[in-house]
């Protein structure tokens, strides 16, 4: 982490930790519209508008460790091919073939130097040009170099692999934002995903990404799990411009939450042992970087009253059956504890649905929620979104400066 950006934390750390009012000056914020969770014409402009300009993290570089690597990336209604060519490039293509649309690869993962349609064998190479089409004399009008696999925007940030829909986006790093000074100290790069799994949730996935921007709940949500081991007084938010946000909390002892695996780096930098320091990344990325490793979540919509989460525990390169029993130690505390969150979702989603609930409400320490939802709107364009589902901008002038 940047020298400015750790005086900032300590410095909020320590004024958060004398705080017994509320701070002067900050707003009231105003009730966020129930509406804006369950109304299908505002995820069809979340579709429209905000996922197909983000930047979207699809994947890990460690996954795809040799030239024909592949990974797929599924959510969104979408499928794209992430893959390893022969120069080392990591590319991404549409997982449909030119001819028909069919599908050319059917598992979520594998190696493959040539991708092959399963459907009438035409054939792509890795860097997406249309090598071979059977019966290709009947075909008299195709051109080969035109009808290449189509490409998307794919770009890495220290090991993290991400995808944007828009051509015309602005580059990765600019997206990130103060991520980049954020993460300094921490070995991102050295990660390799040790489990994977997915939690469907009966909720939008704006309601489960909220329980993952605010520590309000977890003295009474994980009183025996996460309570013990974090002094939720010393919690503190950052806002950055572009929706981003960090979080910081110091802990209770030891400079991990969890049990240390049999391999962990020695370079980390004492910030992240002292405090845990979680990142979450506009739009549905949540980072946690704690010394062993973390997992990274990411919330997916499945329509505007079903989603899905996305867990990748990342840990440090070990083969032992000491590491993979910790991981397997990890998994099960870990799905425990998303269990403690997960209980309400479905709840509170029906209250947001019937109506019994028309509004939500943000206190100071869930402003990073209230930020997320003004990011939103900002995305997809205030005038494009009905006046009764829109939130009131507030926190602008809230926002922390960047690092140099």
């Amino acid at each position: 982490m940047r020298q400015a950006a750790l005086e900032l934390l300590n410095k909020t750390m320590d004024e958060q930790l004398l705080r017994s009012e509320h701070p002067e000056g900050f707003p009231a914020l105003p009730p966020i519209p129930a509406g804006r969770y369950t109304d299908p014409g505002f995820a069809a402009l979340e579709n429209e508008r905000l996922w197909t300009g983000a930047w979207l993290l699809a994947g890990i570089e460690s996954e795809l460790p040799s030239p024909g690597s592949y990974r797929l990336f599924q959510h969104l209604d979408r499928s794209v091919i992430l893959s390893r060519a022969k120069d080392g490039q990591i590319r991404a293509f549409h997982n449909a073939c030119r001819h028909r649309g069919s599908p050319l690869l059917l598992e979520p993962a594998g190696r493959a130097m040539r991708f092959i349609c399963p459907y009438h064998a035409w054939g792509y190479d890795l860097e997406g040009e249309l090598k071979s089409v059977p019966s290709q004399h009947d075909f008299p009008c195709l051109e080969k170099a035109g009808n290449g696999l189509v490409a998307v925007r794919c770009e890495s940030h220290r090991g993290f692999i991400f995808i944007n829909f828009d051509d015309d986006a602005p580059p990765l790093t600019d997206f990130l934002g103060e991520f980049v000074a954020l993460t300094e100290g921490y070995p991102l790069e050295r990660l390799v995903v040790k489990d994977r799994f997915l939690v469907e949730m009966e909720c939008n996935w704006k309601i489960a990404y909220h329980n993952f921007l605010e520590i309000y709940h977890v003295n009474t949500v994980h009183p025996r799990t996460l309570a013990p081991h974090l002094d939720s007084s010393s919690f503190v938010i950052a806002l950055y411009e572009g929706g981003h946000m960090r979080f910081g909390t110091r802990k209770k002892g030891g400079d991990s939450l969890f049990e240390t695996p049999p391999v962990r780096p020695d370079d980390i930098a004492s910030v992240f042992l002292e405090n845990t320091i979680a990142l979450p990344t506009f739009p549905n990325t949540f980072f946690s970087l704690d010394p062993v490793g973390f997992n990274l979540q990411c919330f997916w919509p499945m329509g505007p009253d079903r989603s899905v989460m996305e867990v990748r525990q990342l840990g440090w390169e070990c083969d032992s059956e000491a590491d993979k029993a910790y991981w397997t130690g990890m998994r099960a505390a870990t799905e425990h504890i998303l269990s403690e969150d997960l209980c309400l979702f479905s709840s509170i989603q029906q209250s947001l649905r019937n109506g019994t609930i028309e509004t939500i409400l943000a206190g100071y320490q869930e402003r990073a929620l209230y930020w997320f939802e003004e990011e939103i709107d900002r995305r997809i364009g205030p005038d494009l979104i009905p006046e009764d589902l829109r939130v009131q901008p507030r926190l602008a002038q809230f926002t922390a400066p960047r690092s140099a």
